[in-house]
């Protein structure tokens, strides 16, 4: 692939934040592809293209995680913090880089335009908007946990699987981010630029939260595939790295929680404030 000689794997790992160009990149790629190729309903398509783009490259990051946990010899919180950093932030920066890129495209579109190109990701708006602030916190942790779960299945059975779950989830924020300042600027008759600002900084604690306990999942799932595959399942590396894998799990669940209390107990407040300020 083209694309993936000029974004290679080791690039990423020595440059993590570098991904945040890949995934607007590609963001972009699958859009117009999807555009041109399946123009009158777009919507999922654009995520299935710019995962098609991005499995490629996180397989082969995976691959090299799964090297790391087999050159480590003992169970250390540290090491392994340490040992997957780089590709929890290359992750994150996919995740933003993809959410930017469906932000922009949905913004910058006239009204009509955006609401027939991504009707998928606004058929769920109503439930992005229950979710912001208004759930339960055992509600939104049992949601989040059901994300999760699928994160980690999709990776485990398909390698780096799990970023098509992942992309999903940043098309749709970054969608009812746009839609949601549209309608705001209508009303308001502000600048929508700035009002996008002034929306995503309230939501942006608890969204990246969730997206951290995510990208624990599909990575957990994707170093077991690559494991299960190359590592005979009753050797000592195969123990050691099902072990780390489950303790980043348990982190995750943690996270979940975490990102379930921010959301309900903090959101509200925040975006009372920030609104006032920009209002």
């Amino acid at each position: 692939m083209v694309l993936e000689q000029i974004f290679k794997a080791s690039w990423l790992e020595k440059r993590p934040w570098h991904a945040f160009l890949l995934g607007f990149i590609y963001a972009i790629v699958g859009i117009i592809s999807a555009r041109l190729i399946f123009g009158s309903n777009p919507g999922m398509m654009t995520v299935a293209f710019t995962s098609i783009l991005l499995i490629p490259s996180l397989n082969r990051l995976l691959q090299d995680e799964e090297n790391v946990e087999i050159r480590e010899n003992k169970l250390n919180m540290k090491v392994l913090f340490k040992d997957h950093k780089d590709i929890f932030e290359i992750y994150i920066f996919l995740f933003l880089g993809v959410l930017l890129t469906y932000s922009v495209v949905a913004l910058v579109l006239p009204y009509q335009s955006m609401l027939h190109m991504f009707q998928p990701q606004l058929g769920v708006i109503d439930v992005v908007g229950q979710a912001a602030g208004s759930g339960t916190v055992t509600s939104i942790i049992l949601n989040n946990l059901l994300v999760m779960i699928v994160c980690f299945i999709l990776s485990l059975v398909y390698g780096a699987g799990g970023i098509l779950f992942i992309t999903w989830n940043a098309s749709v924020w970054g969608v009812a981010f746009s839609y949601f300042v549209k309608q705001a600027a209508f009303f308001q008759d502000g600048n929508p630029f700035l009002l996008f600002v002034c929306l995503f900084i309230p939501f942006f604690p608890h969204m990246i939260t969730e997206g951290f306990a995510y990208f624990s999942a599909a990575i957990v799932g994707g170093v077991t595939s690559k494991a299960v595959l190359r590592e005979d399942m009753f050797s000592e590396k195969f123990h050691h790295i099902i072990t780390d894998a489950w303790i980043l799990m348990a982190i995750a669940f943690v996270i979940v929680i975490l990102a379930a209390i921010i959301e309900v107990h903090f959101f509200p407040q925040m975006s009372n404030i920030i609104m006032g300020f920009c209002g």
